[in-house]
C-alpha cells in the first residue's frame, strides 16, 4: 500500500520556511548596508537576495499545494505543483542572472563607480557566510526527500553567495582604486546564476513531461521485482515523477498456467517488495501477463 508522505512534505516546507526567513533578513541588511556605504553592488545583491525570497515563498506555495491528498479531479495527487515551483524558480534564475550582467555591464560602460564604504565590505562577508551555511542545510533536506523544487531553492541559496562574493571582490577592489572589479565580477558571477537556473529548468522540463527514468533506477526496479518467487521475466517499466512522489507502471511475465489468484498474490508481492525497499515511492501498478507472449 502507498506510504504517508507527511513527513517528507513537512521537511520540504521547513526547508522552504528557512529560505524566506533567511532571504527577508538578509534582504533589509543588505539594501541598508548598499545605501550607506554607497555600494551599486550590494544594492543590486540585496535585490538578488530578494528574488531569493520570492522563490522560497514560490517553493512553500508548492509544497503546501503538493502535499494535499489525491482526489477524483487529480487521481495522482497534486505532486507537479512541486516541479512547477521549481520550474519557476529556473525562471526566476534565468532573470535575475540577466538582470544582474546588464546592470554591471551598465555601469561598467557608464564609469559610474563609487568607493564604497566599509560597511558594505563587512556585509558581504556576512552574506556570504550565511548564505553558505543556508545552502548546506537546505541543499541536505532536499536531497534527503529528492525535492527538484527544493534543491533549486538551494542552489539559488548558494547563487546569493556567489552574488556576494562577486559583491565582495568588487568592494575591496573599488575601495583599493580598481572600481572596474565590482561590475566586473557581476558580470562573471551572473553567468554562473544563469547555468544554474538553466539545470534548474531542464531537471523541472523532464519530470513535467514524464522522461524516461536513469537506467541505474530501471535496474534497480527490475533487480527487485525479478527477486520476486513467480517473476519469469521483466516485461516493461515505466517510472512517473510528480514532486517527491514516484509512480511506478510495471509489467512481468509470469507461467501461463497458474491461477489468477496464484498471479495476484505475485503482483501483490512485488509491490510490497517495492514499497519496503524504495520508501520514495508513492504507488505501483503491476500488470501480469502470459511468459513470452507480446503485444
Amino acid at each position: 500500500m502507498p506510504h504517508v508522505y507527511s513527513h517528507n512534505y513537512k521537511v520540504g516546507e521547513k526547508g522552504a520556511w528557512l529560505g524566506v526567513a533567511t532571504n527577508v533578513l538578509l534582504f533589509g541588511v543588505k539594501l541598508a548596508a548598499g545605501i550607506v556605504g554607497r555600494s551599486q553592488a550590494m544594492i543590486a545583491d540585496a535585490f538578488h537576495t530578494a528574488s531569493d525570497a520570492v522563490t522560497s515563498i514560490a517553493v512553500l506555495v508548492g509544497f503546501k499545494i503538493a502535499s494535499k491528498p489525491a482526489d477524483t479531479h487529480h487521481p495522482y495527487g497534486h505532486g507537479r505543483a512541486e516541479s512547477i515551483a521549481a520550474k519557476l524558480v529556473s525562471i526566476v534564475l534565468i532573470a535575475v542572472g540577466f538582470r544582474i550582467a546588464y546592470d554591471s555591464a551598465h555601469i561598467l560602460i557608464q564609469h559610474e563607480m563609487h568607493e564604497p564604504g566599509i560597511i558594505a565590505l563587512l556585509v558581504a562577508i556576512l552574506s556570504i557566510a550565511v548564505k553558505e551555511m543556508t545552502f548546506r542545510k537546505v541543499i541536505r533536506m532536499g536531497s534527503e526527500i529528492n525535492s527538484s523544487s527544493l534543491k533549486a531553492d538551494a542552489y539559488h541559496h548558494r547563487s546569493d553567495a556567489f552574488s556576494s562574493v562577486a559583491a565582495l571582490i568588487g568592494i575591496a577592489g573599488a575601495r583599493m582604486g580598481y572600481r572596474f572589479m565590482d561590475p566586473l565580477a557581476g558580470i562573471i558571477v551572473a553567468g554562473f546564476i544563469i547555468k544554474v537556473g538553466v539545470d534548474v529548468f531542464h531537471q523541472a522540463y523532464d519530470e513535467l513531461m514524464d522522461a524516461a527514468p536513469p537506467d541505474e533506477l530501471k535496474l534497480k526496479i527490475s533487480r527487485i521485482v525479478s527477486d520476486v518467487p513467480g517473476v519469469r521475466e521483466v516485461k516493461k517499466i515505466m517510472v512517473r515523477k510528480a514532486g517527491i512522489d514516484f509512480f511506478y507502471e510495471i509489467t512481468i511475465g509470469i507461467d501461463s498456467d497458474i491461477s489468477v489468484m496464484k498471479g495476484h498474490g505475485i503482483t501483490v508481492a512485488i509491490r510490497r517488495k517495492i514499497f519496503s525497499e524504495m520508501p520514495e515511492v508513492k504507488d505501483v501498478i503491476v500488470h501480469a501477463e502470459p511468459c513470452g507472449v507480446t503485444d
